[in-house]
């Protein structure tokens, strides 16, 4: 459990979340039985912990996991956990359930 870590995870969240929806283009693959279809779509764009090992590069993404989820355990921020088939988990940060100033009442 590193402090310094969950307040700098929790600042940079507010920062993205106090941007309001931010939306990109990404391309859907279709795959079909004759041919194979593109279609370019605008989705939400959601800060996730991938995003936090970019911007805080001193530090693994197991720390950054494990530190967004003890945020996530004492209801600071809402997460969403991820899977992919290469079995490397990640965490998506939906919303921050409480303002900059409870969270450093409660840290």
């Amino acid at each position: 459990m590193n402090k310094s870590l969950q307040e700098k995870i929790f600042r940079e969240f507010l920062k993205f979340y106090s941007q309001g929806d931010i939306f990109e283009e990404r391309e859907i693959i279709t795959l079909g039985c004759m041919a194979n279809g593109v279609t370019k779509e605008l989705q939400k764009k959601i800060l996730t912990t991938l995003d936090l090992q970019k911007i805080f590069q001193d530090y693994t993404l197991d720390e950054i996991n494990e530190n967004t989820s003890i945020l996530a355990d004492k209801d600071l921020i809402r997460i969403n956990r991820v899977t992919t088939t290469a079995h490397k988990s990640y965490l998506e940060l939906i919303k921050p359930l409480v303002s900059l100033e409870d969270f450093l009442d409660e840290i």
